[in-house]
């Protein structure tokens, strides 16, 4: 395996682990948020939806005669968990949640942007599709995050 496939490999290695911590964040944030059920069926939703992604970064992995990092998984859950716990003692954890669910799914926006480029540069197409199939999701995601952040911040400072 070449250098660049190496890299290609350990990326998408990374990309597995920042979606398992999603699937962790947005289960827990589903939970917390009960009190907002738009937000939380929404959270649900898009758990599942990162669910299947974690599925389709396995795969790419296995066709490439990989797997997943263990520790890199493990870090990143532990990263999300701590996150979500600092979260959840403000008193604002809503508008905090809502701000942070936002800029993950930014982050993962700008990871597939990188790893589709690598892949379609490595001629690997699968890997290029599932980036983009990744990308439509995490793009949605926050386009509605975005409309939702005004309505939440209006109504933790509604009296």
């Amino acid at each position: 395996m070449t250098k660049n496939k190496q890299t290609l490999v350990a990326w998408l290695r990374d990309a597995h682990a920042m979606e398992r911590a999603s699937v962790d964040t947005l289960d827990r944030l589903a939970d917390r948020l009960s009190r907002y059920p738009d937000l939380a069926a929404r959270f649900r939703e898009h758990w599942r939806e990162t669910l299947g992604q974690v599925e389709r970064i396995e795969r790419c992995l296995k066709k490439l005669g990989s797997d997943t990092s263990t520790f890199k998984d493990l870090a990143s859950r532990f990263l999300g968990i701590a996150q979500a716990y600092a979260v959840a003692v403000a008193p604002d954890e809503a508008v905090k949640d809502c701000l942070t669910a936002y800029t993950w799914r930014h982050f993962e926006i700008a990871a597939y942007v990188s790893l589709g480029a690598a892949a379609l540069m490595l001629e690997e197409p699968d890997v290029a599709r599932m980036c983009n199939e990744h990308l439509e999701q995490e793009r949605a995601m926050a386009a509605w995050l975005e409309q939702q952040i005004p309505e939440v911040t209006l109504e933790f400072l509604r009296p």
